[in-house]
């Protein structure tokens, strides 16, 4: 049923949830039971009666309430309570009974597991099948006299055996399905787990230790741990499931509760040493971060989104603990970075540790679990070569009678601005690192330089005329904290930030990590993880603080830009092509 089986992933339980599945499905499964095996016997008691009776009653009391309590799909939720009401009435006829209770099963099966992968809706099937057949036969045995039981060819006692073996090798797989290992058997959902676990033990017991004499007794004594097995199993899809364990190298995406807030934490590279700390935007202002020196106020970046806190962090398990600013309500996040350095990896911090966080974040929302070897501004890419190459021939052939190049100390930035100045000299255009009225202007550095740089553009286009032919990002630099610095930009890109892809990527990020917006690497990250790739001719596209409708071209979608639903490129802006495919 929809609403009634949904884990939040975050702390906190909706007890009334909970509480009104346990009663639906441990209703159903009763009256399932007595309905399905109803063939089995001659006759119904006063007592078999009123056990359907009871067990129906309370599913359908169940059902009604989650209509306005839980705000589940109305007509499922009605159509299951009729379903429930219907059995004991049937019970007088055999064949209806069994229908009804095969239909009740099915309905517990889907409720129980729908939207899970495959392997746990086979698993859900298989238990239900199980603990429906335990407890009918168990319901039919106490209320009939001995020569009403359920038919002898069931051979009650194989049959117990093979229900039982059952119930362990499903608990068994819903141990390797559920992750559990290690410090998660101390959380609520590992708790349940292994309650799972031993119920289904004990009923192996049971089975196995009663064979010989009244085998109905095994039935009687096996089930309290059937039910026991079968309500901890109800209640585990509304429980959190704890967060992953951290691997030491891969990035940490992880949450932390401060002040009743839950705050999403990425940590990059973790690794023993200086870490990036990185909150999102919806997380207030006031956090400050703790690894067990002093600690760091988490603050905005320019060029950037969220707030940032670079950390040492020691070797081995430890927490990360956050607070806000002068509060004393603190959340933790267990981290793990291992006893050896690793790759080296210092691009993760610094002026260029955004990007390559945000790199790091494309990998782990795309369900790449992989350690962090190398960043962005590492080194100048062959696809990033060329679009310079190309962006350089555009500006060229748009008048610009010369170029002036910034960049700074990184590694890609310098061989960027090299790339830029050969560019410009075989195109015979005179360049320079100096401002110019009468010359284009590209920027090939971070983003917190390119947004610093940008502002100060802008301020002073304010008084006097600058940069008459444009301002021009390396493709890295499309993000909206940079772009959003100045009224009008243009970047080469192969890509296009209106198709489904980059919306997509867009949305995903922006979702899982409180309105993160996208970047260039981040895209292509995720791409990967999902096998694909973009190499599509460079186009330049323009940005800017505008609201207006997208310019269609031949073989691009249209569409409004201007709104700010999440994924966008440039949220409260536009985004167009402004040229055809390029060439150097």
């Amino acid at each position: 049923m929809s609403g009634m089986h949904q884990g939040t992933g975050v702390p906190g339980v909706d007890a009334a949830g909970l509480v009104l599945r346990v009663l639906l499905l441990g209703g159903t499964v009763l009256a399932a039971g007595l309905g399905l095996l109803r063939p089995t016997v001659r006759t119904t008691t006063r007592t078999t009666t009123w056990t359907a009776w009871a067990a129906a009653g309370v599913g359908a009391a169940a059902g009604l309430l989650s209509i306005p309590v839980l705000d589940v799909n109305a007509a499922v939720a009605i159509v299951h309570s009729v379903l429930l009401l219907a059995l004991p009435i049937a019970l007088r006829w055999p064949t209806p009974a069994a229908y009804l209770g095969f239909a009740l099963t099915v309905l517990v099966v889907v409720e129980s597991a729908i939207g899970h992968a495959p392997a746990e809706f086979f698993v859900t099937t298989i238990v239900t099948g199980a603990v429906v057949t335990w407890l009918g036969l168990t319901a039919h045995s106490l209320a009939a006299p001995a020569d009403q039981r359920p038919e002898s060819s069931l051979r009650p006692g194989p049959l117990a055996l093979a229900l039982a073996a059952v119930l362990v090798v499903a608990a068994a797989v819903q141990l390797v399905l559920g992750g559990i290992a290690d410090r998660r058997l101390l959380t609520g959902f590992g708790a349940v787990l292994l309650v799972i676990a031993a119920s289904a033990a004990a009923v192996a017991v049971v089975a196995v230790s009663l064979r010989s004499g009244d085998p109905w007794r095994i039935y009687r004594y096996g089930a309290a741990a059937v039910a026991v097995a079968f309500i901890a199993w109800t209640v585990l899809p509304g429980i959190p499931k704890p967060g992953e364990l951290p691997q030491p190298g891969v990035p940490r995406l992880a949450h932390a509760v401060v002040a009743d807030q839950d705050v999403p934490v990425l940590i990059t590279p973790h690794r023993p040493g200086r870490n990036l700390v990185h909150l999102p935007e919806s997380v207030a202002d006031d956090i400050t971060v703790d690894a067990g020196g002093t600690p760091v106020r988490a603050q905005a970046r320019p060029g950037t989104s969220g707030t940032w806190a670079e950390v040492d962090l020691p070797a081995g398990r430890s927490d990360l603990e956050l607070r806000r600013t002068g509060g004393e309500e603190q959340g933790s996040v267990e981290v793990d970075t291992g006893s050896a350095p690793g790759p080296d990896v210092s691009g993760a911090t610094g002026e260029d540790g955004p990007e390559c966080a945000s790199v790091a974040l494309a990998g782990l929302v795309a369900g790449q679990r992989a350690p962090l070897t190398s960043c962005p501004a590492d080194a100048l890419s062959e696809k990033d070569d060329r679009a310079l190459r190309e962006l350089v021939g555009y500006v060229h052939r748009n008048g610009a009678p010369g170029i002036t190049v910034l960049g700074d100390d990184s590694p890609r930035s310098r061989q960027a601005a090299d790339v830029v100045r050969s560019a410009a000299a075989q195109a015979k255009l005179p360049t320079g690192d100096k401002p110019h009225p009468d010359r284009a202007l590209i920027l090939v550095g971070s983003w917190t330089q390119a947004a610093e740089h940008l502002d100060s553009v802008a301020k002073t286009q304010n008084t006097e005329p600058l940069y008459l032919y444009g301002v021009h990002l390396a493709p890295w630099l499309m993000h909206s904290p940079v772009t959003s610095t100045t009224a009008s930009s243009a970047t080469p890109l192969r890509f296009d930030p209106r198709d489904y892809r980059s919306l997509e990527y867009g949305m995903a990020v922006s979702e899982a990590f409180g309105g993160e917006p996208p970047s260039v690497a981040g895209l292509d990250t995720w791409l990967a993880a999902r096998g694909q790739r973009i190499d599509d001719p460079v186009v330049v596209y323009a940005s800017a603080k505008v609201d207006a409708m997208q310019m269609n071209m031949p073989g691009m979608s249209g569409g409004m830009h201007g709104s700010e639903p999440a994924g966008q490129w440039v949220p409260r802006g536009t985004v167009v092509a402004v040229s055809g495919p390029l060439t150097p």
